[in-house]
Formats: structure tokens, C-alpha cells, sequence
């Protein structure tokens, strides 16, 4: 009897792998794949990678599949090193390469003997992974922080761990307020390899979102760093209970006053988007993708919108962060077994739907607002927050696909393309 494929089933760890490894600076991923591997993993990181990322595929052939493709590898990593001179080179293999039995390990060898100043190193992606494809983030990060040198501690220093490549350079709305409360921060990621390795350095450990679990795992066992989940910094509320739980961890009475003058602050902001979402309500269905549904729901939520989320992440740090959700924001967490997110829409009849994809085949009969999650990769800080809230009911268009509905109704007997 088979089995089919389900709507959360269909995105491959292996390009958000991609994605967040091509953002570094210094650290080149080659994918260890068929040409159709390659070709719909660069077009779908698309939209979330830099246009001048390098990245590179061994384009596996028909006869590599019989007889290997371990020389064509060895070929591209070399062929790598001597026109780009990174300092690392991540192979990405690919489920192909996986189902024959390639030797990763031993070309990897083969090559550092060759090139003695090139780390190498790879993971496995793919089938891996199927039901999740943040988990693409977590095992690039892992492999990344294997090849990093343990460092003397910055005494009282907090280190902010993020779920994908995206986040490099990102942390700014949160790191801003640690630096003017006198605390020493590291970012990982990091814009170049320089800056990342620096994590080791870090006392303490918070992750900025649910994804980097296996991450900050590695990092607690190779650098002997403290890890301190606390909730993702999203949202105004959950921002300000990101900073003060590192308020509360250091004893920082500065940091607390920062948040108590930033609230005053966006107060009159924050009040208004909550009048707006009790005039006008909103039903949300925030669906998986690279586990934008926490970030996303803790938004709209603390704003006032009823919402349903579908998570993609059962790690302990999505554990935590599901609880908060369903206890301070009264967020719905729905984790049956379903076959598309049509029978989803049909059990809670929401007003939009956020989920990886723009434009799903089952929401354009039905001219109802779809968002992508895509889109909203580093939603950190009060300001994202609120600029959100503020064009949430504009951007949805709903007079616009009100008056196609009633064209269609009247003109095309509730039939279209």
C-alpha cells in the first residue's frame, strides 16, 4: 500500500542548509546531489540568500550512480579551493549519494592531505529530514561549530545563537539594547567566519529562536558555555520578556530600565494596533516553513488576532516556546496528522494563511490573503513588530478580493481557472 506525500513533507532540508551556509563569509557549501537536486535547491533559496552567494553542486551523473562519484567530488572541492581560497568547505549530501553508499569521509581525508590549510566537512541532509525543513539550519550549524577552537570565557558575556544564515547581521534590534546595558554580545551567526568563531568566547548561551537546538547543544559540550532558553525575541511582549530574562540571568537593572523606557516609548503605537485588530478581528493559520509559525504567531497574537499554528519544530526549545504561546497568547497549536492545508482551512475557516509558499493551489479558488513565511526570517524586536500590525489589514486586500469574488459569483457561476 502506498503512502502520499503530505503538504508539510514536500520542502528539503537541504535548501535551507544551503541558504544559511552561503550567507558566511569564508565558508563555501558544495551540494553532493543530481542536477535536479541543484537546480531546485538554488531556485528556492532564492529569496532568502544573497545574490552574489557562492555556492557549488558535483552535478552526481547516471554512471556516478553505479560506479560512484567520489573523484568528481574530490575534483570539485579542489577545484573550490583554488578559486575562491575559502577556509571551509561544507558538503551538503544529498539523498542520492546517501542511498549508494558514497565514501564522504574518505575524500575528505584524501583532500586535507592534499590541502593541508582546507577544513572539510560535510553532513547528511535530505530524507533526513523529512518533516521539517529548519532542521537544515540546526545540522549546518552543528557542523560548523565541530571545526571551532574552544576560547577563553568574557566573563558576564551572552551569546545569541540564531536559526539560519538570515540572522547574520540581523540581531541588531535585540543586541542594541544588551551593548547600551554594558553587556558584552556575540552573534552566531556571524557575517564572516572571523566574527562567528568568536561564540566560543560566550558565558552564556540564549538562543534567539526555537531552531538552533542541536547548535547550542554542541556548543554547551565542545565550549563548555551555560545555555539559558528563554523565548524568541518577537513581538513587543515577547521582546521585552527576551531582555528582561537576560536582565534576570545577569542581574542587569540597566537593561530592565531600557525595556521600561522603550515601552513607554511605542506605547501609543502598541495601544492603536490593538484597537485596530478589536475593530477589525483576524483569524490566522500560520503554517510550518522554516519555523517562521513561532515568530509570526507571537506577533499577531500579543496584537489581538486569533491564531492557529501548525509547528515544524518538536525540539525542547519548541516545547518551551508552544507552551508560552498557548499560555500567554492563547494561540491554538494544531499537530494532528492532515493531508493538505485545505482540510486545516476547513476545520478553522481562517481570514489568511502564512505558510512556506505564496499562492498555494489550494487557497487560489478561494481569493483568500496567503503570505509567505519565507518572508519573514528575522522578525527580532519591537519595530518589526509593530510595522506589521500596522499594514497586517492593508496588505491582506481583503476589499480587492472581496469584489473578485462577487465578479465571479456573479459572472462565472463560482467556477474559474
Amino acid at each position: 500500500m502506498s503512502m502520499s506525500l503530505k503538504s508539510y513533507e514536500h520542502c528539503c532540508s537541504s535548501l535551507q542548509a544551503l541558504a544559511t551556509l552561503g550567507k558566511i563569509e569564508g565558508v563555501i557549501p558544495l551540494l553532493h546531489g543530481p542536477q535536479p537536486c541543484a537546480y531546485q535547491t538554488q531556485i528556492g533559496s532564492m529569496t532568502c540568500r544573497p545574490s552574489r552567494l557562492v555556492t557549488a553542486g558535483t552535478l552526481i551523473q547516471k554512471s556516478e550512480v553505479v560506479f560512484g562519484g567520489e573523484q568528481n567530488l574530490k575534483s570539485q572541492i579542489i577545484n573550490i579551493y583554488r578559486q575562491y581560497k575559502p577556509k571551509i568547505i561544507v558538503i551538503i549530501n544529498t539523498c542520492l549519494p546517501q542511498l549508494i553508499g558514497e565514501d564522504i569521509k574518505g575524500v575528505i581525508s584524501e583532500v586535507e592531505q592534499e590541502i593541508p590549510d582546507l577544513r572539510v566537512t560535510y553532513f547528511d541532509s535530505g530524507f533526513n529530514f523529512p518533516k521539517s525543513l529548519p532542521l537544515g539550519n540546526d545540522v549546518a550549524w552543528v557542523t560548523i561549530v565541530k571545526l571551532l577552537k574552544p576560547m577563553e570565557k568574557v566573563k558576564g558575556s551572552i551569546g545569541l545563537v540564531g536559526r539560519s544564515g538570515q540572522d547574520a547581521g540581523a540581531f541588531t534590534p535585540v543586541d542594541t539594547f544588551l551593548k547600551e546595558a554594558g553587556i558584552t554580545t556575540f552573534a552566531f551567526p556571524a557575517p564572516h567566519l572571523s566574527e562567528l568563531e568568536k561564540i566560543a568566547q560566550a558565558e552564556i548561551l540564549v538562543p534567539m529562536h526555537v531552531v538552533p537546538y542541536l547548535t547550542c547543544k554542541e556548543m554547551s559540550e565542545r565550549f563548555g558555555s551555560r545555555v539559558e532558553y528563554i523565548e524568541v525575541p518577537s513581538g513587543v511582549r515577547g521582546t521585552s520578556g527576551f531582555l528582561r530574562g537576560v536582565a534576570d540571568l545577569l542581574k542587569n537593572q540597566k537593561l530592565h530600565d531600557l525595556v521600561d523606557q522603550e515601552e513607554e516609548k511605542i506605547r501609543p503605537r502598541y495601544e492603536a494596533i490593538k484597537k485596530q485588530f478589536a475593530r477589525n478581528p483576524v483569524k490566522v493559520l500560520i503554517a510550518y516553513g522554516p519555523a517562521s509559525e513561532f515568530s509570526m504567531s507571537k506577533i499577531l497574537a500579543d496584537f489581538g488576532a486569533e491564531v492557529i499554528m501548525i509547528p515544524s519544530m518538536r525540539n525542547k526549545f519548541a516545547q518551551a516556546e508552544k507552551e508560552l504561546l498557548k499560555k500567554k497568547y492563547g494561540v491554538t497549536i494544531f499537530e494532528d496528522d492532515f493531508d493538505t492545508l485545505e482540510d486545516v482551512y476547513e476545520m478553522f475557516k481562517p481570514d489568511v494563511v502564512f505558510c512556506e509558499v505564496q499562492g498555494r493551489v489550494e487557497f487560489i479558488p478561494k481569493l483568500m490573503p496567503n503570505f509567505c513565511n519565507m518572508m519573514f526570517l528575522t522578525a527580532y524586536g519591537y519595530d518589526f513588530a509593530l510595522d506589521m500590525g500596522e499594514n497586517l489589514h492593508k496588505n491582506m486586500k481583503r476589499e480587492v478580493l472581496a469584489t473578485w469574488k462577487d465578479m465571479v459569483k456573479r459572472y462565472g457561476g463560482e467556477l474559474h481557472a
